[in-house]
């Protein structure tokens, strides 16, 4: 019983609370040399970082892209990672005629990685299969405006509209909307970025985590206690009941003797 309980609430957990280190972003600032790598001082830059792979979704992205210009023309869409689908990612962007609005920046460091954060103004994820998503909780962290499919772990860590902005899964359009509210609404787009910043702060580190994990395990043994104590306050009741049933069947025993003696 202990076992199923604690096997239970911690996979329960892992599934939930997952953690980042608060610090990641600490002291790191917009470089706006760094930013002119990709993107010119008048682009919005929509960030992609992560694998390159199928279940990400970024073809999906790549696809949205051509609405988005449409709506807002000074935005460049830079895909930083490495991965399988590069060269296919490629000449879809080239085939799209998006080859000078889509930048492939290879490997990035983990330095890179955080200014390339602190560079973008839209960070999107557009995982078709996404189990706990740690890339996003990292944009919220940076104070980037985020969208997220609203599948697996992507879809329990943001509320649309509240802290980031949500797009059906594989729907380069809903993409598209969500990217560009972003863009045309500044004052949703602060706010949206704050409170993602204050919910990562506040529910995924690893202070909470290790508390949450703690409280589990003293949840589990408590209850284990319990049950142990409820099960010998039944077993010395039963003994009781079965003492007092042999008492019984005893006396009734001996009153048939006498009964069946009395005449003879």
């Amino acid at each position: 019983m202990f076992k199923d309980y604690l096997v239970y609430h911690l996979t329960k957990l892992m599934w939930f609370q997952i953690g980042i280190n608060l610090t990641n972003f600490s002291g790191v600032e917009r470089d706006y040399e760094f930013r002119r790598q990709y993107a010119m001082d008048n682009e919005k830059i929509i960030l992609y970082v992560g694998r390159l792979v199928y279940e990400k979704g970024i073809q999906h992205l790549i696809s949205a892209m051509p609405k988005i210009l449409n709506g807002y023309h000074d935005t460049k869409l830079v895909i930083a990672g490495k991965g399988g689908m590069l060269d296919e990612l490629r000449a879809q962007a080239e085939h799209m005629g998006l080859a000078n609005k889509v930048y492939f920046t290879g490997y990035l460091n983990s330095k890179q990685v955080q200014k390339i954060y602190k560079c973008a103004d839209v960070a999107v994820f557009p995982s078709t299969y996404e189990p706990f998503g740690i890339v996003a909780l990292e944009g919220m962290l940076a104070g980037v405006p985020t969208v997220v499919s609203d599948i697996g772990g992507l879809n329990e860590i943001v509320d649309h509209g509240i802290n980031g902005m949500k797009s059906y899964a594989g729907n380069p359009n809903s993409i598209a909307d969500s990217v560009l509210t972003l863009l045309y609404d500044g004052q949703l787009a602060s706010n949206v970025a704050k409170k993602a910043k204050q919910k990562v702060k506040e529910e995924f580190n690893w202070t909470k985590i290790a508390q949450d994990t703690h409280y589990i395990y003293e949840k589990a043994i408590c209850k284990t206690v319990a049950e142990k104590q409820k099960q010998e306050i039944e077993q010395e009741n039963a003994k009781k009941a079965n003492k007092a049933k042999n008492s019984e069947n005893e006396i009734t025993n001996l009153l048939s003797f006498k009964k069946k003696h009395a005449y003879a």
